[in-house]
């Protein structure tokens, strides 16, 4: 028969073996990044010597300011269109319609396809001299001369649409997997009373779908944050910094400059960011849970 002290100190025991992969998978990492942001260090020799927190300096400059302003620009965009696309999208795959499940299918696909590779085919889809979206729209006769949508003044917006595309499937499989908690009955008594799909959707629809939407969102929105290697790819960082955005920073301040220290100061910043991102998702869970 068990005591009772073995019998509170099983639990533990259970999540004892998730809290040591925890600590080394993430606990010495972060400990390191910690050290690594106050003093001088650099990728290969470590932590040199302590510099007065130098590092963090560096967040007040211009250079820092205009990498974070293009990176508040591409979330904005980026999730919003992620979450009207990803609503709308889902709303009408709901419906029935012929062949749904086949749309159902490829819809998902900019998901699951690896961001290395779908930012590499972008690249060559959008190539200003033989692109396929270039080539076609001159077939068309819609342009007279081939687009630079990696150029100055496109890039950032094609990069966003980017994110768009690869983004939405997930909110799309989210938000479809709410639209199934609708109840028939409310649905139809709403079009016995002659309500439009406007108002369905308003007064129905979208109340069902909000504690799923709001979570979603703060999800898409720690991802995108954190996006790297698909503008790294298409533009890195380019043209004259206009794709620059935060992770693009810490890159090139551990690999290109040889500043871990600055690096590090610069991931903490957005490590608090998510961090943030992920204590509004609890609070939202909790309200919802209440």
């Amino acid at each position: 028969m068990k005591t009772k002290r073995s019998t509170k100190i099983e639990p533990y025991l259970f999540i004892l073996p998730t809290i040591i992969l925890l600590i080394l998978v993430l606990g010495i990492p972060l400990v390191n990044v910690f050290k690594f942001s106050v003093g001088k260090s650099n990728i290969i020799q470590g932590f040199l010597e302590w510099n007065s927190f130098e590092n963090f300096h560096y967040l007040a400059t211009p250079e820092f300011l205009k990498a974070l302003g293009v990176t508040a620009v591409y979330v904005v965009f980026g999730v919003a269109g992620i979450v009207v696309c990803g609503t709308l999208v889902a709303v009408a795959l709901n419906k029935p319609m012929p062949l749904r499940g086949i749309f159902r299918s490829i819809v998902i696909i900019p998901w699951i396809v690896p961001q290395a590779f779908a930012a590499s085919m972008w690249s060559w889809v959008l190539n200003s001299q033989f692109g396929f979206i270039n080539q076609l729209l001159m077939k068309l006769n819609w342009i007279t001369a081939p687009i630079s949508f990696l150029g100055d003044g496109k890039a950032l917006g094609t990069v966003i649409m980017v994110r768009i595309w690869q983004g939405t499937p997930f909110m799309i499989i989210s938000l479809m997997a709410a639209l199934q908690t609708i109840p028939s009955d409310i649905e139809e008594a709403a079009d016995l009373d002659g309500a439009s799909a406007l108002q369905r959707f308003r007064f129905i629809t979208l109340p069902y779908l909000k504690p799923v939407l709001s979570t979603t969102t703060l999800i898409v929105t720690a991802w995108t944050i954190q996006i790297f290697d698909t503008v790294y790819i298409m533009t890195n960082g380019g043209p004259a910094g206009q794709t620059e955005l935060v992770a693009l920073e810490i890159y090139n301040k551990a690999f290109r400059d040889y500043d871990l220290g600055t690096a590090c100061a610069i991931a903490l910043l957005v490590l608090l960011i998510v961090g943030i991102i992920g204590f509004l998702k609890f609070k939202n869970e909790r309200q919802v849970e209440e």
